[in-house]
């Protein structure tokens, strides 16, 4: 299929805060000819983590998981990306190995416009507003990894756990039933690297949530039942809220 076509079809389900949203349609355009269209399905790799490639993808539906490698004992979720969002800028501006390996995860497969580096940057180079939102893009990463750092300083893991959970909710969840099902597949390990703790730790932390009647944990969807119970609880710590 064209390109701009799959551009046409997919772009009202993007943030209106991601990459490709906040370029000009003529830049994407631009970004859409140089380019070619690849796609994933779920469990497949986009990016390996310490390779030397440095292509961008253009991500155009679904959704991906970018993890890293701990010393011998698996692999921390460090952050989702989604339609609409860009991944591989980072080591084709810097020219660095890759820092994390991306894979697709959604239930319906990862279309994306894959583009050599060489290609991206002489197409955005020209285009001082498309520069800027690269680097707007990139700045913001590295603000949200670092604010995630700031809030989980001293908090409890349900309040850390609570943080997350309301941040999807927020970004990428759906009523139903007067409650908010997050639209993301993650297993309870996931959540557990996401917030910087063990898998035993975010088990007993998920517990207490589920016990307060917070969120529903049974499917490989995660439920919030109470959701402004949960932002008091992300918020402002376990006040009013019955969790230790």
């Amino acid at each position: 299929m064209n390109i701009n076509k799959l551009i046409d079809s997919h772009s009202d389900f993007w943030r209106i805060d991601s990459f490709l949203s906040r370029l000009r349609r003529d830049t994407l355009d631009r970004l859409a000819t140089v380019g070619r269209l690849v796609e994933f399905r779920a469990g497949d790799t986009l990016i390996t983590e310490g390779d030397d490639d440095t292509a961008v993808l253009l991500l155009l539906s679904s959704f991906v998981k970018i993890t890293a490698a701990l010393d011998g004992t698996g692999d921390a979720l460090l952050a989702l990306r989604f339609g609409g969002d860009v991944v591989g800028e980072m080591a084709a501006v810097d020219h660095g190995k890759r820092s994390a390996t991306v894979r697709a995860c959604g239930r319906a497969p990862v279309i994306a416009v894959s583009i050599d580096r060489g290609d991206f940057l002489s197409t955005l180079r020209p285009d001082p507003e498309a520069m800027l939102t690269l680097t707007a893009t990139i700045s913001s990463k590295l603000r949200s990894a670092n604010q995630r750092r700031i809030d989980f300083t001293g908090c409890s893991t349900p309040v850390r756990l609570a943080k997350v959970l309301l941040e999807l909710a927020s970004t990428h969840g759906d009523s139903s039933n007067g409650a908010t099902v997050i639209g993301v597949d993650l297993t309870q390990i996931e959540v557990g690297t996401l917030v910087g703790v063990k898998q035993a730790t975010a088990e007993r932390g998920l517990r207490k949530l589920r016990s307060s009647g917070l969120v529903d944990t049974s499917g490989r969807r995660f439920i919030v039942r109470d959701l402004e119970a949960l932002r008091r609880l992300a918020n402002h710590g376990p006040v009013g809220v019955p969790i230790v």
